[in-house]
C-alpha cells in the first residue's frame, strides 16, 4: 500500500465511502459509518480528503462506484486484479481485532461483484491471515523464540486446569489465552501480511490481545462453553462442534435445531437370525448415548458446508424430544382422519376440497398444546442467551451466520430482538440469518428492527401449507399473521422472503427436508448428503457435484473434506 499512487488511494477510499452509503445509510449505522471511514482514511494517509469522503458517504455527489473500480483496476501494479485492494481492506480492519459483519458484507461484494473474484478466492484471502498465525512454523528460531516456545509447552497442562478447565481445551484457547506466550511467533508470521509496522504491533502484547480478541477466548474450543448464568427456566444451553475444528476461520456458522425426532425402537439379530425386541428403559431419554442424541438433534444440518467452523446449539433437549413426539403423533392421527374425511366427502358429496382440514383435527390440539407452549417459552429465553453469548465474544469478534428451523428459527428471532435492544453493542455481529418455518409473528412492525442487526440478508422461509402453524400457533398466540406461513411485507434489500410451499406440505417436513430448504434459500452452501447415504464425489448426481464445486480450492483438483462426512461415517458404526 505504501507504493500506491494518490489517485489509487483516493479511488479506494471513495469506493468504501459509496459502499457505506449504499449498504448502511440508516441513522442506526451513523456511528459505524463515521468510525469506519475515519479509520480507513488514517490507514491511507488521506485525512486531508475527509470532507470530500463525507460527501460521498452521505450520497451528496451523485457519484457511482463504477469509475472508481476502473481506477483501481487501472493501477499498473494490480494488473487488472482487485485482489490487493480486498486484501489490504482485510488487513486494516483485522488489525483492530474486530471483524465487523458489516465490513465483511462490503468486502464480499467488492470481491465477488466488483472485482470478479470467486467466493473461494475471497475466503482464501481471509484464510491466509488465520493460516499464517495458527500454522506458521519458522525455519530457524532465535534463542528467545525457542525459550518462549518451551514456556508455551510447559504451560499446556497448567492452562488445562487453571485457566479454562478440561472441557474447553481447544485451539482457539491456545491462541486467545496464551497469545502473550507466542507473541514472537505471531509477529514473525504476520510480518509478510501486515508489513513491518503492522507486524511490530501484532508481535507486541497488544497485538497478541488483538488476535485473541478476533478469535475469542473459546475459539475452536467453544463447545466447552456452558451457560454461566440462568435465564428464566432454561436448563440446557451449550454449543457442539459440527466441523472438525482444525483451525479457525474468519466467519462462523451456528445452527439451531427445531425439535428432536421420536426415538425409534431398535432391533437386534441373534445368532440364529431371529430378531429380539430391545425395549426402552424408563429412563431411555436420560440413558441415551450422548453422541447418538447429538446426531439426532443436528441431523437436519448434516449437509451444511457453509463455513469451516460450524456449531450447533444444543438446548432443552428433553422438551424438544417431547415436542418431536407430539408432532409425530399429531401428524399420524391427522393423516388418518384426513383420509377418512376425504373418503366420506367423495362418497356422499364428491370431493369438495382436497386441501380443507377436517374439523376433527382440532381435537388433536390437546396433544401438542403443553409441549408447544413450553418450547415456545423456552426458545424465547434461549434466544436471549444466544444473544448474550455472541455479545460476550464467545465466538470472538467475527461475523456469525445463524440458521434454524421451526423452534430453532424462533430462538434466532428472539436473539436478533435482543441484539437490537442492546443498540450498538449488538450490531456488527450477525452477517446473515436464515429463519425457516418460524412460529413468530409476521408483523412488519416487529420484523423491521431486526434489519438493524443483520448486516447481510435476513431470510424468512415459509410454507402456506403448514397446518400446525395455522391451527396450533394461531390458537395459542391469538395472532393471524405468522412468519412461517407468509412473506414479511417489508420492502428492503436485506430482507428476503422464500416461498417453500411447493416443497413443504406440513411442519414435520422442515426436519426431513432440511437440506432442500437450505438449498432453496440460495444463501447457504449445502451438499446432498444424508446419514443414510454418504456420497463420494464420484457417486454424486450432477446437481450435487455442482454444490460440491463450491468447496474446490482454486488451482487444486481435490475437494475440501466435508466437515460432517467423517462424523457421519463414524455414526453408521454405532
Amino acid at each position: 500500500m505504501a507504493n500506491w499512487s494518490d489517485p489509487t488511494r483516493y479511488a479506494y477510499s471513495s469506493l468504501f465511502a459509496l459502499s457505506l452509503n449504499e449498504r448502511y445509510s440508516e441513522s442506526c449505522d451513523l456511528e459505524f459509518r463515521q468510525r469506519s471511514l475515519h479509520r480507513l482514511l488514517q490507514h491511507l494517509n488521506l485525512m486531508r480528503c475527509e470532507s470530500m469522503m463525507q460527501l460521498l458517504m452521505e450520497n451528496e455527489t451523485g457519484h457511482t462506484k463504477g469509475p472508481y473500480v476502473e481506477m483501481l483496476l487501472d493501477e499498473p501494479d494490480f494488473h487488472r486484479d482487485g485482489t490487493r485492494v480486498v486484501y489490504d481492506a482485510l488487513q486494516w480492519t483485522l488489525m483492530k481485532g474486530n471483524y465487523d459483519a458489516r465490513i465483511r458484507v462490503i468486502l464480499y461484494e467488492w470481491a465477488t461483484q466488483l472485482f470478479g473474484l470467486s467466493v473461494e478466492h475471497f475466503e482464501m484471502l481471509e484464510d491466509a491471515v488465520v493460516q499464517r498465525v495458527s500454522n506458521f512454523s519458522p525455519g530457524s528460531k532465535s534463542p528467545q523464540e525457542e525459550d518462549e516456545q518451551n514456556k508455551q509447552t510447559k504451560m499446556k497442562q497448567a492452562k488445562k486446569y487453571a485457566l479454562i478447565g478440561a472441557a474447553s481445551v481447544g485451539g482457539g484457547v491456545l491462541l486467545g489465552l496464551t497469545g502473550g506466550l507466542v507473541a514472537p511467533l505471531l509477529g514473525a508470521s504476520l510480518a509478510t501480511l501486515f508489513g513491518v509496522g503492522g507486524a511490530a504491533a501484532a508481535g507486541s502484547v497488544a497485538g497478541a490481545a488483538v488476535v485473541g480478541s478476533l478469535f475469542g477466548a473459546a475459539g475452536a474450543g467453544v463447545s466447552g462453553y456452558k451457560m454461566n448464568k440462568r435465564v428464566g427456566d432454561v436448563e440446557e444451553f451449550f454449543f457442539v462442534p459440527l466441523s472438525p475444528g482444525e483451525g479457525s476461520r474468519l466467519n462462523v456458522t451456528i445452527t439451531v435445531p427445531g425439535w428432536l425426532p421420536p426415538i425409534t425402537r431398535r432391533e437386534s439379530n441373534d445368532e440364529d437370525g431371529e430378531k429380539d425386541d430391545v425395549t426402552d428403559d424408563e429412563n431411555s431419554d436420560t440413558d441415551e448415548d450422548e453422541a447418538v442424541q447429538r446426531q439426532r438433534l443436528m441431523q437436519p444440518f448434516d449437509g451444511l458446508i457453509h463455513s469451516r467452523e460450524q456449531y450447533g446449539l444444543q438446548y432443552e433437549t428433553k422438551y424438544l424430544a417431547e415436542m418431536g413426539q407430539a408432532i409425530d403423533t399429531i401428524c399420524s392421527m391427522a393423516i388418518s382422519m384426513a383420509a377418512t374425511e376425504v373418503l366420506k366427502m367423495t362418497i356422499f358429496h364428491g370431493l369438495i376440497s382436497a386441501v380443507a382440514l377436517p374439523r376433527t383435527i382440532l381435537s388433536l390440539t390437546s396433544i401438542i398444546d403443553n409441549p408447544w407452549n413450553v418450547c415456545c417459552n423456552r426458545s424465547a429465553q434461549v434466544g436471549e442467551m444466544l444473544a448474550e453469548s455472541l455479545m460476550d465474544g464467545n465466538f470472538g469478534r467475527r461475523p456469525v451466520i445463524l440458521c434454524g428451523f421451526s423452534l430453532g428459527a424462533r430462538v434466532i428471532y428472539f436473539c436478533l430482538k435482543e441484539l437490537q435492544r442492546k443498540g450498538e453493542k449488538g450490531r456488527g455481529i450477525v452477517q446473515d440469518a436464515v429463519l425457516i418455518g418460524t412460529p413468530v409473528t409476521g408483523s412488519p412492525v416487529e420484523w423491521r428492527p431486526l434489519l438493524e442487526v443483520v448486516a447481510g440478508r435476513l431470510v424468512n422461509a415459509y410454507s402456506e401449507n403448514d397446518w400446525v402453524l395455522k391451527i396450533i400457533y394461531r390458537t395459542a398466540s391469538a395472532a393471524y399473521d405468522v412468519a412461517g406461513l407468509q412473506a414479511i411485507d417489508i420492502q428492503h434489500e436485506r430482507l428476503v422472503n422464500v416461498d417453500l410451499s411447493q416443497l413443504i406440505s406440513g411442519h414435520g417436513d422442515y426436519r426431513t427436508k432440511a437440506t432442500e430448504c437450505l438449498k432453496a434459500t440460495r444463501l447457504l452452501r449445502v451438499v446432498g448428503i444424508t446419514p443414510e447415504t454418504v456420497q463420494d464425489p464420484a457417486d454424486m448426481s450432477d446437481s450435487s457435484k455442482e454444490d460440491e464445486k463450491d468447496r474446490l480450492i482454486p488451482g487444486s483438483s481435490s475437494v475440501v473434506d466435508h466437515p460432517i462426512r467423517s462424523s457421519l461415517k463414524e455414526s453408521k458404526k454405532i
